[in-house]
């Protein structure tokens, strides 16, 4: 998950956290909740396959008898953007926290949040939750040979691949930055002219992103991922590096002074970014099906789809950032307690999420129904699992 800020035991009794800038906390949490519900869904799209013989050959873990095509919209939609924003909010907080404590403390720090979270969580977690779907397959002989199995195969990263791709950037940005401090406020100061510019920076970072990405995913495709245990899809590679430098960049003069102020353009025309969000993914999931499309080569065909689908990523990017920006956010002790959770729910959400799939697996009831309580049940179950353990202090410091 995104790196927090230290946010104190105290959060979710607090009605106004000092320092924090609730729309931004509000947005990641937000994000964090959406990959809750993303996970939660996929065991019930029309694309869900379960190979029997090696569960890792499977596009989901758990694969239910019951599916639901509205779930193959909802759920394209949030693997368009929601991890390159996720990548973009983590780049904000990159340089300030360079600049307050230094390069080597500033590596060791991510380090200790980032690196030992995605040990424990690869060698720990994610195997007390792929035995889940383990269990369905043809070579089930306990968990023991299971987790023999798993680390001969160098484990399975899982969700929190994002969190060792993280560690790699912050570490990467870090050094690449140190040699370029003096030129770095320049940046800054180009990027306090954004506010004034968002449909132009939306351009540039559409053109940017097409770049990064199309070479990639012609050369690799969709689904091409690294191996484990450093797990990424490699056609985003470039594409998330993007995003989480853009932020870095955006973070640099202060946030609240360049794209994201409050005043700027990009926020006070939220519901004009929201319809651009709407009208573009919708472009993407229709276009590509019209006969005039259709007849086109199945090279012409894949560029189509391709523009649009990073046209949707950028625009769905914005779309969030202008909502949340531009609308009036009230601290609420709930929410608050959320944000101050969102990174251990999403480090040990995915143990709930496939056992809960499992104990609804198959059984006659609608999937929408299967979703809301897998997704219910799993929101609780972590928030209450995270709530616990920040009463032990090692493990606060950490989240």
């Amino acid at each position: 998950m995104v790196t927090f800020a230290p946010l104190g035991p105290d959060l979710a009794r607090t009605k106004n956290p000092r320092g924090r800038d609730l729309s931004i906390d509000y947005l990641r949490t937000t994000l964090t909740l959406m990959v809750l519900a993303h996970h939660s869904c996929l065991a019930y799209t029309s694309w869900a396959f379960f190979d029997k013989q090696d569960s890792f050959r499977s596009n989901a873990p758990v694969v239910d008898v019951t599916r639901w095509a509205f779930f193959d919209y909802a759920e394209n939609f949030n693997d368009v953007f929601f991890m390159s924003l996720m990548f973009f909010i983590s780049g904000l907080f990159v340089y300030p926290a360079i600049k307050k404590y230094g390069t080597v403390k500033f590596m060791r720090d991510r380090g200790r949040r980032l690196w030992y979270p995605y040990a424990f969580a690869l060698v720990i977690l994610m195997p007390i939750a792929y035995y889940a779907s383990w269990q369905l397959s043809a070579n089930n002989h306990g968990f023991l040979d299971f987790y023999k199995r798993l680390a001969a195969r160098g484990f399975v990263a899982g969700p929190p691949w994002f969190i060792w791709t993280l560690f790699l950037f912050d570490v990467a940005l870090a050094l690449i930055a140190w040699p370029l401090q003096r030129w770095i406020p320049k940046a800054g100061q180009l990027m306090t002219r954004l506010p004034k510019r968002p449909v132009l920076t939306f351009l540039v970072m559409f053109v940017l992103a097409a770049a990064a990405y199309l070479p990639l995913l012609s050369r690799y495709g969709f689904s091409a991922w690294t191996g484990f245990p450093f797990a990424i899809q490699i056609s985003r590679i470039a594409l998330y590096s993007l995003w989480f430098t853009f932020g870095f960049l955006v973070g640099v003069p202060r946030f609240a002074d360049g794209l994201l102020a409050p005043d700027g353009k990009l926020a006070r025309r939220w519901p004009y970014w929201i319809a651009g969000c709407v009208l573009a993914y919708n472009a993407l999931w229709f276009v590509p099906q019209w006969s005039v499309v259709h007849q086109l080569s199945p090279l012409e065909h894949g560029v189509v789809w391709a523009l649009l689908w990073v046209l949707s990523c950028v625009a769905s990017c914005f779309g969030f950032l202008a909502l949340f920006r531009g609308i009036k956010i009230k601290s609420r002790a709930w929410m608050n307690s959320l944000t101050r959770c969102a990174y251990g729910m999403y480090l040990v959400h995915y143990i709930y999420v496939l056992w809960l799939q499992r104990l609804v697996l198959d059984r006659p009831i609608h999937p929408s129904i299967k979703f809301l309580f897998v997704f219910l049940a799993t929101t609780l179950l972590s928030w209450a699992t995270v709530q616990a353990a920040l009463r032990i202090p090692k493990v606060r410091d950490v989240l």
